[in-house]
């Protein structure tokens, strides 16, 4: 099974232990976000009244891509060295997450993809600002 914190562990140039712990968290909530976004994005342009849910579909996306490099740059540790653009990558992350979750709330009653995609920008919004404490 997958574990970030096994993968983070095994870098010759590993973090301070909670520093790491809230990295592997904050990865491992940004790819189920990856995920959630992908699969809701696809599920919101296959319901029948795509209209109303392109909004969603398009904020679901950005959020996936920003997600996706989000942990690939997390996971590269050499480069945490450069806090500042730690910091706005987190930021970044967190804002797209945000603004998924505020057009996926709109239609989480109706839509179980919404609704999921609701609890994962959720969770990666609370890795990353956890993440940002720290750094």
């Amino acid at each position: 099974m997958f574990s970030a914190e096994r993968l983070l562990q095994a870098h010759p140039v590993a973090a301070a232990t909670e520093t790491r712990e809230a990295i592997a968290r904050a990865v491992e909530a940004a790819l189920g976000c990856v995920a959630a976004c992908t699969a809701c994005a696809d599920a919101c342009l296959s319901e029948e009244d795509t209209t109303r849910l392109s909004r969603a579909a398009a904020a679901a996306e950005s959020c996936a891509t920003v997600c996706a490099a989000t942990a690939s740059t997390l996971l590269r540790q050499s480069g945490h060295a450069e806090r500042e653009g730690l910091i706005t990558l987190l930021q970044s992350c967190t804002s797209a997450c945000l603004r998924c979750e505020r057009e996926c709330r709109e239609h989480e009653m109706m839509h179980d993809h919404c609704r999921l995609c609701v609890e994962a920008t959720t969770a990666c919004v609370e890795a990353c600002e956890r993440l940002l404490e720290l750094l």
